[in-house]
């Protein structure tokens, strides 16, 4: 009982302190959007570890989430601390200097574990062999080297950007150094945890495949958020960064089904939904674009506004969408959800046989058949109730 109790203590205790550190933190005018996105991220990690490690208690995954959720809310319950004492007073400027210093240490450590660590021991919990410790080592190297630089680095340091009150500027050469060898091993360790995860698809059974396909739709989705940082700021910026919150709000919500196997083969239905409607969406506005674009330029001398355009353009693609559909939605599940799509196909050439069958032991041997090809199971019969004769 006690082993089960433990992780819901730490996960309740850093949510509650996250809790007290947003309610005192002085900013009236913060987005709520943001804050809820960062806070439902952080419920995510500390609730699905909370649930891995009392459940699947031998599996590592989930005390590397769960620790990782708790760092993350402490070091932001540090950093609104000191936040709040520069702006009162109320706190030393060494004090300050150093809870930033800890909120901007605290930061880098969930991050790595979470994107280099988890990779390298999901689903099992394990490294793939002994020779991969290298990558561990390495990790932790970056993160020691990171680390360093920050201590003695310029600074500023954390949210209250306080000056380094132990920065060392003879040594900023040394500094350097260390910052791009914390950089290339980071790089390189994040490159390691990719290459884990392709040779465990690899090598894998069926489940495990089916596991290592949850989390890789988060990844898929995150390739959006480099954008944030090359787009200028505005609108698409923030969509791209958007769109990575979401994706590291879902990865610990999949790893989660993943390890429980909670309705795991649904990843291929949702994948083959995903692409789909996201390839109707792109065909439909490339088609919407290029139409009202045309129909503008053949009525300009016609009617001086677009509605006329825009009206035609939208009635052709309310048209388009349902003949696009089908047959998108008949290509993707080819490749992605073949099973499913397999097992509908046999279903419906059942049918239209039904309709000219009358004998019953053919159909009878033709429902079976069509079972054993559709679900195929281990074994199948068939049972009929005898007619009493009238």
């Amino acid at each position: 009982m006690k082993q089960r109790r433990w992780p819901w203590v730490v996960g309740l205790g850093s949510l509650g302190l996250f809790a007290v550190a947003n309610l005192s933190y002085p900013s009236p005018d913060a987005d709520l959007l943001w804050t809820g996105m960062f806070t439902s991220i952080l419920v995510a990690f500390v609730v699905v570890g909370a649930i891995l490690t009392s459940r699947v208690p031998g599996n590592a995954v989930g005390p590397v989430l769960l620790f990782s959720g708790a760092l993350l809310a402490s070091t932001i319950a540090i950093g609104t601390f000191s936040v709040v004492g520069a702006a009162n007073g109320s706190m030393p400027t060494d004090v300050v200097a150093i809870t930033s210093l800890i909120n901007d240490l605290g930061f880098t450590l969930p991050i790595v574990v979470v994107l280099m660590g988890i990779p390298l021991i999901f689903p099992d919990g394990h490294l793939l062999s002994a020779r991969w410790r290298w990558i561990v080592v390495l990790a932790i190297a970056a993160l020691v080297a990171s680390a360093i630089v920050q201590v003695f680095g310029p600074g500023p340091l954390g949210a209250a950007e306080v000056p380094n009150p132990f920065a060392r500027p003879e040594w900023y050469p040394a500094l350097e150094v260390l910052d791009a060898l914390a950089s290339w091993s980071s790089i390189i360790g994040f490159g390691a945890a990719i290459l884990a995860l392709i040779l465990r698809f690899r090598r894998g059974d069926v489940v495990q495949r089916q596991q290592l396909k949850w989390p890789a739709v988060s990844v898929v989705i995150a390739l959006v958020f480099p954008l944030a940082f090359v787009l200028p700021p505005g609108f698409w910026a923030d969509i791209a960064f958007l769109t990575g919150l979401v994706a590291l709000l879902t990865l610990p919500i999949f790893i989660g089904i993943a390890i429980t196997r909670y309705r795991l083969y649904e990843i291929d239905r949702i994948i083959s939904r995903t692409l789909s409607w996201g390839l109707v969406t792109g065909i439909l506005v490339v088609v919407f674009a290029g139409l009202v674009i045309g129909l503008q330029a053949l009525l300009s001398e016609v009617t001086q506004g677009g509605t006329l355009a825009v009206a035609g353009s939208t009635l052709v693609a309310f048209a388009l969408f349902q003949p696009i559909r089908r047959r998108v939605q008949r290509a993707v599940d080819r490749r992605f959800d073949r099973a499913r799509y397999d097992g509908e196909r046999t279903a419906a050439i059942f049918a239209e046989r039904l309709r000219d069958e009358v004998d019953l032991e053919s159909l009878a041997a033709e429902l079976e058949h069509t079972v054993v090809s559709a679900i195929r199971p281990t074994a199948a019969s068939l049972w009929l109730p005898e007619r009493e004769p009238r």
